[in-house]
């Protein structure tokens, strides 16, 4: 079976194609409640919507239920039938997808230049310092500042960054902290 998340992905993207409106800001979950309430005459409140897309926290799992209601607003009978039916057949081209935008911290030598941005308009530049290790070099309008360290070990294009024992230069720490988590990494480059 096909990774949970990944499916969940692969539901929010064709959520958004049957409703043809891409749900970027709150407007837009409002939105996408009144459709689903007018086209099945089920109830999913806002704040639910917005956890499933990653666009508030407190997204750690999502009740089958639920996750049923966006199935059905797409077609299907449930989200089991969906998970067995779509993400099976699309978990191929999928995963080649992922892997092909990974970047793994133990292909890089030390001091390269990682690059990504994300929205809105986030931009941040990591110098690699070895064992899965970087510094921030470069911050533009984003919460880590130059000088921050942190751990992680992979980068995915399309997915939000996970970075573990983020060690601010004022003197913060965080044990886990996500960048892009609206929608992903939108740049993932390289610099030697």
């Amino acid at each position: 079976m096909s990774d949970t998340s990944q499916n969940i992905a692969l539901l929010r993207q064709r959520v958004e194609e049957s409703a043809n409106h891409r749900i970027k800001t709150s407007t837009d979950f409002t939105f996408l409640s009144g459709v689903i309430q007018e086209r099945l005459g089920e109830t999913l409140g806002t704040s639910t919507l917005k956890r499933i897309w990653g666009y508030v926290d407190g997204y750690a799992s999502t009740r089958e239920g639920t996750l049923d209601i966006l199935a059905r607003f797409i077609g299907y009978p449930d989200w089991e039938t969906f998970v067995s039916d779509y993400c099976e057949q699309e978990g191929v081209r999928s995963s080649h997808r992922v892997i092909q935008n990974t970047l793994w911290s133990k292909d890089l030598k030390e001091g390269n230049i990682v690059e990504v941005k994300w929205n809105p308009n986030r931009t941040c530049r990591f110098r690699y310092l070895g064992m899965g290790h970087f510094e921030v070099s470069e911050s533009h309008n984003a919460k880590l500042k130059v000088g921050d360290t942190f751990h992680c070990e992979r980068f995915t294009l399309m997915e939000p960054l996970y970075v573990d024992h983020l060690i601010q230069k004022g003197g913060g720490t965080a044990e886990l902290f996500v960048m892009g988590n609206k929608g992903g990494l939108t740049l993932l480059a390289v610099q030697e």
